[in-house]
């Protein structure tokens, strides 16, 4: 299988693949509308919308643990300047563009991998299991409080990194396996 038809197969659209960039896209997106806490007391900056919904949520640190890679290659290949072309989510705050792009490469990946890879095999768990240990260390999920909105704050944390973290060993190890099969053409 060459490079190209590998690429046509993984990026195929898919009703898991949407779905799985839809809950992918819903955390970045929240992660940025989230950075308003950092600048809401400056005077003059309208707050974005639907921060008073995602505001009980936990989408910031998911969000840039998810999106790292990608924060990290547009620093190196200093591709920050683009940015100011993207459309505005308000509070100065730009779309999350290649956040959502990102995550439907890495959504393909994932899914592409565990089926052919993952599905059948007895490590098939093994990647969740490891999002969980990851998660945990992260935003432990067991602190013990009566406070119901730190309670949620936490819960959602721990899940969207669970989720995060689960998605990408599985997409590493997809382009290891990927690279490697493309290193023997």
């Amino acid at each position: 299988m060459n490079l190209i038809s590998e690429l046509i197969e993984i990026l195929k659209l898919d009703v898991r693949k949407i779905l799985l960039t839809t809950v992918l896209s819903i955390i970045c997106i929240g992660g940025v509308i989230q950075t308003y806490a950092f600048i809401d007391d400056v005077p003059g900056i309208p707050k974005p919308p639907l921060y008073d919904l995602f505001k009980p949520l936990n989408f910031w640190t998911p969000w840039i643990l998810f999106t790292a890679p990608l924060h990290i290659l547009g620093y190196v290949l200093n591709l920050y300047g683009l940015i100011e072309y993207f459309p505005e989510l308000g509070a100065g705050l730009k779309f999350p563009l290649l956040s959502i792009i990102y995550t439907y490469l890495v959504s393909s990946v994932a899914i592409t991998t565990y089926d052919r890879w993952l599905r059948n095999t007895h490590y098939k768990g093994l990647p969740l299991i490891l999002g969980i240990i990851i998660a945990i260390i992260f935003n432990p999920p067991f602190i013990v409080t009566l406070n119901l909105d730190f309670i949620v704050f936490m819960v959602s944390g721990f899940l969207f990194l669970t989720l995060i973290f689960t998605v990408l060993i599985i997409a590493t190890y997809g382009v290891f396996k990927i690279l490697r099969s493309l290193s023997r053409i």
